[in-house]
């Protein structure tokens, strides 16, 4: 391993959502040890030397959840946040796009509010399979084992 750069964003951070559109690999929110973020960053630099800063993603911040390319879109899934006035977890059920996320805020569109019939999830795993979007359990305050599909997103 051969380490790219030591400040590619404006902090540290975990639990980001990662996705390549295009020629661009992207980074999205994930949690900074004090906060969830919903900052979008992108690279089209082949040695991942230089990142470029698009604002907020234009959905709630997050982090613990997935993100995908698929149909020619960066799909952000569910996830963990936190409520700003109690500072209690909120587990997400929605699911947002974007056709170019270097556009920054105002280029993510709300696709459902109610991704999941049992609710919102975090730390599940993601794949594309068969021209499907797949989500495999996850959990929310307990682990599901739940697995859900969808064709367009």
């Amino acid at each position: 391993w051969t380490q790219s750069t030591t400040a590619a964003f404006s902090s540290g951070r975990s639990a980001v959502g990662c996705g390549v559109l295009g020629s661009r690999a992207f980074v999205v929110g994930g949690y900074n040890n004090s906060d969830f973020l919903s900052e979008v960053y992108s690279t089209a630099d082949p040695t991942g030397a230089t990142w470029t800063y698009h604002g907020s993603g234009g959905f709630p911040a997050r982090g613990l959840y997935g993100m995908m390319p698929f149909l020619g879109r960066l799909w952000a899934i569910a996830g963990l946040s936190l409520r700003a006035s109690s500072y209690n977890y909120i587990w997400l059920n929605d699911v947002y796009f974007s056709h170019d996320p270097a556009q920054g805020t105002g280029s993510w569109a709300l696709a459902t509010s109610a991704a999941f019939a049992t609710g919102g999830r975090s730390n599940f795993k993601m794949a594309l399979h068969r021209g499907q979007l797949w989500v495999i359990g996850g959990d929310f305050q307990s682990s599901f084992s739940e697995v859900y599909s969808s064709g367009d997103g």
